[in-house]
């Protein structure tokens, strides 16, 4: 299945309100996570991370083709600094992976299921950076921060204490993010 182009006019801001936002990554409601669930949470959101990290970075120094040579010093910076703020979250995530026997950290960050990751792929390789910024700031990040809202409102303290200063942490930066990309998108020529 081939990943689908994300434009900035398929999305308007109402529409992806917080409220308007839904989780796509496998939340369970339970109280209790086995340490294979955990593992495989934990190792998507590094993954995800990850990925934001490469992203906003290329974006940031321009890096694999003009696209990103058009982008307002003002989005290059905000780029900037997403792209160090979500390397050290992929670095967090990976520091709470559960050390089990027999299986090997980096093994168990991968790809969430559904369709993030094409749409990350499909960002990284627009023609258009500012319509992959666009995107970023109006789907991905709010739909990120609504997967962490969710797995806070579960968690329990017993035995995801890590995780859970993880989250808040993120979950607080990520509005951060959305609030200053949405004010400088409004204020972009073209947007």
């Amino acid at each position: 299945m081939a990943p689908e182009a994300v434009s900035p006019e398929a999305v308007s801001p109402e529409a992806v309100s917080p409220e308007a936002v839904s989780p796509e990554a496998d939340i369970a409601t339970t109280a209790w996570r086995g340490i294979d669930e955990l593992a495989g949470l934990v190792g998507a959101y590094c993954w995800v991370e990850n990925r934001i990290f490469e992203l906003s970075g290329a974006w940031t120094s321009g890096a694999g083709g003009g696209a990103a040579a058009g982008l307002e010093p003002a989005l290059r910076v905000w780029c900037a600094g997403v792209s160090r703020r979500h390397g050290l979250l992929a670095a967090r995530w990976f520091e709470r992976l559960p050390v089990r026997a027999g299986v090997d950290r980096i093994d168990q960050v991968t790809a969430p299921a559904g369709p993030l990751a094409g749409t990350l792929d499909a960002l990284a390789t627009g023609p258009d950076a500012r319509d992959g910024v666009a995107a970023l700031i109006l789907t991905v990040l709010p739909r990120l921060q609504a997967v962490y809202g969710a797995h806070r409102r579960t968690a329990t303290p017993v035995s995801e204490a890590s995780v859970l200063e993880v989250l808040t942490g993120a979950h607080r930066d990520l509005a951060g993010e959305i609030s200053g990309g949405r004010s400088l998108l409004a204020s972009a020529e073209g947007f």
